[in-house]
């Protein structure tokens, strides 16, 4: 599905969490703005938000189920890409240009194909 980004954003973390499926991860608390988010900490010491879905649990420690980047992306408005995944507030794309990552939901628009019924 393609999206346009509607409000432009800016990455809020120029190194972000990222571990491989099977890695101990250490869940500190959830992200009462966006449900489904937890703050982790990955066996590199690297520390960010990550969607329950690639979690074994939601608190202490567990295990990743698959590999997982909280890479957020810089974009501005017009720019264009394909919705790859959604998740409680987060859409994750792979730009025109290439560029893989997150973006919040609430800055781009889904360009839904048109109802042939």
């Amino acid at each position: 599905m393609s999206i346009t980004v509607t409000k432009a954003y800016a990455s809020q973390y120029p190194d972000p969490i990222s571990f491989d499926a099977d890695d101990v991860v250490l869940v500190e608390r959830d992200d009462p703005k966006f449900p489904g988010w937890f703050w982790c900490r990955a066996p590199s010491g690297k520390e960010g938000w990550v969607h329950r879905s690639f979690l074994a649990a939601c608190s202490g420690t567990t295990t990743s189920i698959r590999a997982y980047s909280a890479k957020e992306l810089t974009v501005v408005e017009g720019e264009r890409g394909a919705l790859l995944q959604l998740l409680d507030g987060w859409a994750y794309v792979r730009m025109d240009n290439g560029e893989e990552g997150w973006i919040p939901l609430t800055h781009v628009q889904t360009d839904l194909p048109p109802d042939r019924s």
